[in-house]
């Protein structure tokens, strides 16, 4: 803003073409200036009539100049280009919603160049000037300096006093401003200036307003007197701002306005004596509107956020929140970003919680009869990000901790959470260098489901991988790792009570060997576990160990030819893969399951290693695994149109080694059940993946996954899933339906409905409403959840409704942010507007 009182100094120039020995016409051609001596003793008057073409002047000659961009900008339009005139290459970066645009004209130099070390340039229709009193301009009057630029009807600038008036339609320019106004006066060896009955628009935030007078003083610094702004477009005063003063300080991020209204039309909403608002596209410092919702079981929820920016690459949010049935309490949110890290930390504390003692409602308290008096507890949770890389070290975190198993359910979050079921706590530092990678871990997990089991503690985990190579294609590799495992053993049993520490060394040496036809791996190694164990059942060795030989072959071919599709030419893959596995058994049942656990059997299961997860658990295998893959892509881009795979595995063996030592049936079966995978892309933003399990012995479908999705234009979408896995208990079978969908212009409508098909029940529906328009938001949604499912316990499901309202009004702050964080949740594939 500093730079705005150069263009009506500039005015100045028009002195130095007045020296009063001279009076100077145009020349003969209209192209340049003839100039004779004045020896008059009278008043000496300098006529300057129209010219045709004048060349540039510096500060210290005359010149003049026309301007198309000057002139186009003058008048009440303020660079608003409507959306039907504006470039094909703004129109695809801008909302549909949005009737336009500031558009500001093309400068001369780059917009952050030091337009003060340019020459000035000045035209007009006509000047005169009186020796020793003053000098006018008339018609069509214009300054430029570089970027900086003035035009008006008249200009008048009086010698004794040293300042400038400007009258008619006067405009000044610099880029990321624009100021219109009847009338300007400006103090030339001050360089204060003020201008009259104002309309100006701040570009970068897409801004606009009125006052009735802009003034700027000798240092720069910009005051606004009795006017307001918004970033609604021409024509629209949905909100705004009215204010006594608008004070922004030179180079000044963002503006002051004191004794201010915000407004809904003509409604005033809230006073404030002080509020700071963004001139730039940098976040500021101040409270935001409030995050108001309501439930059944809570009440009027609101939290009233207040943001920080303490500096460009770290901030912080502070939330204090009141839940009418609940009580007070608060959320923190703190982000730092550097270039080598990004971190982000969180919490939330609710005092004294009025409808929960820590494992019951009030109402299940009273519902039982306990005895006693119901005791209110706090409830908290804290959250911590972190992901670095500092050369060849890189540093991670992901921490997540409640104060109890209902926290979510009853309480929610605006953080960043990544489950609200199995919590987890991990620290890491990876380093690597050539072929060597070192990593040291430690995790934990909070299980908030109540039937669960809680998992033990790694603390911490050494693991080392290391590869080499022989000679030729012969390659070796190492994997080593030693880990200590820990958990309130307080209600376990036999094996689970056992904790302590486990070492693990894994050589291996492979011949890989590939052809642009195809691929052969042979390898082999050998697995050694020993483990130093504390609470082992009586008898039992509280020094195991276990010795494994493997071998592996694994082979490919890859085939293709041209196909087309619709029309469309494409090129097809056929991909036919065989793998085979042996693996040494050995009785495992008297090891710990530190961190083994069944995995879901899919494609990709055909050609690991290993059935289990972890190292607990090595299953034995003599098998061989058969799998086809096809793929359709396009020609010219590389695109995979649709990717379709199927496979089996033919056991030779029985397996042994089972996870709790419990044979089923599945187990004895010579083949294994048929697993496939699909993944289409059908035409543009529409999407199909599936995940299918076949048993053929039982003809019928062991699980079966699909997700449907249709992107549509600007930010429409629409999802359809299914998920059935009938192989174990407990069954599971959901069906989910979401979208969030632009109905017309400016309004859409957003949805999920999450329905358990087994227990024929919803356990989360919610529908809303979304008016949406360049200058601002409003959103209403309401949503029905089961809160409490918990029938094994004894309690019957509980459902909670709530409705949810958010405003925001873009440019200045909003009202809500848990509806974005429900939508983000509940709508695959949604993500939050930047405003």
């Amino acid at each position: 803003m500093r730079t705005l009182y150069l263009t009506l100094t500039a005015v100045l120039s028009i002195n130095a073409a007045a020296d009063d020995r001279y009076v100077c016409t145009p020349s003969a051609e209209g192209k340049d200036w003839s100039c004779a001596e004045d020896v008059s003793a009278n008043e000496r008057r300098v006529l300057l009539a129209r010219a045709a073409e004048s060349t540039p002047a510096s500060t210290s000659s005359t010149s003049s100049t026309s301007s198309t961009s000057s002139t186009s900008a003058r008048g009440h339009v303020l660079d608003w280009v409507e959306r039907v005139d504006l470039p094909a290459a703004r129109l695809a970066e801008m909302p549909a919603y949005c009737k336009g645009a500031y558009v500001e004209p093309t400068y001369p130099l780059p917009r952050d160049a030091d337009s003060t070390a340019q020459p000035i340039a000045v035209s007009a229709r006509a000047a005169q000037y009186w020796q020793g009193d003053r000098a006018e301009l008339t018609g069509g009057v214009e300054v430029r300096q570089g970027n900086l630029s003035l035009a008006a009807d008249e200009a008048t600038y009086h010698e004794r006093s040293g300042e400038v008036a400007v009258t008619g339609n006067v405009t000044l320019r610099q880029p990321g401003l624009l100021v219109h106004g009847d009338a300007a006066e400006v103090a030339v060896r001050t360089g204060a200036a003020q201008v009259r009955d104002v309309e100006f628009v701040i570009h970068d935030a897409r801004m606009r307003g009125t006052a009735q007078a802009l003034r700027v003083d000798e240092k720069g610094t910009l005051t606004v007197d009795s006017g307001g702004f918004t970033t609604c477009e021409p024509g629209d005063q949905s909100w705004s701002i009215t204010s006594r003063t608008v004070v922004i300080e030179p180079d000044a991020n963002h503006g002051v306005a004191r004794n201010a209204v915000l407004r809904a039309g003509n409604v005033p909403l809230l006073y404030t004596p002080y509020i700071r608002f963004p001139v730039t596209d940098e976040r500021l410092s101040g409270f935001l509107f409030p995050d108001v919702g309501y439930g059944d079981d809570d009440g009027i929820d609101i939290g009233l956020p207040y943001y920080l920016n303490l500096a460009p690459n770290y901030d912080a949010t502070l939330t204090p929140r009141y839940i009418s049935e609940r009580g007070v309490g608060g959320e923190v949110e703190l982000r730092h970003l550097s270039k080598s890290s990004h971190t982000e930390l969180g919490g939330a504390y609710l005092v004294d919680d009025d409808s929960y003692n820590g494992d019951l409602s009030r109402d299940d308290f009273e519902d039982l009869g306990l005895p006693g008096r119901f005791d209110p507890a706090d409830r908290w949770l804290a959250t911590a990000e972190h992901a670095g890389r500092f050369g060849d070290l890189g540093t991670s975190v992901s921490y997540a901790k409640v104060s109890d198993d209902d926290y979510f359910r009853d309480l929610g979050t605006n953080l960043s959470v990544t489950s609200t079921v199995d919590l987890e706590q991990r620290a890491e530092l990876n380093y690597g260098i050539g072929a060597l990678q070192l990593r040291l871990w430690a995790q934990d997990f909070q299980n908030l489901d109540p039937l669960g089991t809680d998992a033990y503690r790694r603390l911490p985990e050494i693991a080392l991988h290391y590869d080499g190579r022989v000679a030729g294609p012969l390659q070796w590799s190492v994997r080593a790792s030693s880990a200590e495992f820990d958990r309130d053993d307080t209600g376990f049993a036999g094996i689970d009570r056992i904790d302590g520490r486990r070492h693990h060394i894994e050589p291996r040496v492979e011949v890989p060997l590939s052809w642009p036809v195809g691929f052969l791996r042979f390898g082999g190694g050998y697995r050694y576990t020993r483990y130093d164990l504390n609470d082992v059942p009586t008898g039992a060795d509280d020094r195991p160990d276990r010795r494994i030989w493997l071998g592996q072959a694994d082979g490919g071919l890859f085939f293709e030819r041209e196909t087309s599709w619709f029309g469309e030419s494409l090129l097809q893959t056929l991909e036919p893969r065989v793998f085979y596995l042996y693996q040494e058994h050995e009785d495992q049942t008297a090891l710990p399951l530190f961190d083994a656990i069944d995995l879901d059997f899919t494609f990709s299961q055909l050609f690991r290693d290993n059935r289990f997860s972890g190292l607990d658990r090595i299953g034995d295998a003599n098998q061989v695994s058969v799998g086809v893959t096809t793929r359709f892509l396009e020609r010219d881009t590389g695109m995979e149109r649709l990717r379709a795979s199927v496979g089996q595995i033919r056991y030779f063996d029985r397996r042994e080694v089972t996870l709790r030592d419990v044979q089923t049936a599945r187990d004895r079966r010579s083949y294994s059940a048929m697993a496939g995978e699909i993944a289409v892309q059908l035409m543009t933003g529409v999407s199909l993946t599936s995940t299918l399990v076949w048993n053929s012995q039982e003809n019928e479908w062991q699980e079966v996954g699909a997700h449907l999705q249709f992107r549509g234009a600007g930010r429409g979408i629409f999802n359809v899933g299914y998920r059935g896995r009938r192989d174990e208990a407990p069954r599971l079978e959901q069906v989910d339906v979401s979208f969030y969908w632009p109905a017309w212009r400016s309004w859409s409508l957003m949805s999920r409905w999450n329905y358990d098909v087994e227990e024929r029940r919803v356990l989360e529906a919610f529908g809303g409403v979304e008016y949406n328009n360049c200058c601002w938001q409003a959103r209403v949604l309401a949503r029905r959840f089961v809160s409490s499912a918990d029938e094994a316990l004894g309690f019957e499901p509980q459902t909670d409704d709530g409705i949810f309202l958010q405003i925001v009004f873009k440019g200045l702050a909003g009202i809500g942010g848990r509806i974005d964080a429900l939508m983000e949740n509940g709508i695959r594939g949604y993500r939050p507007e930047e405003y």
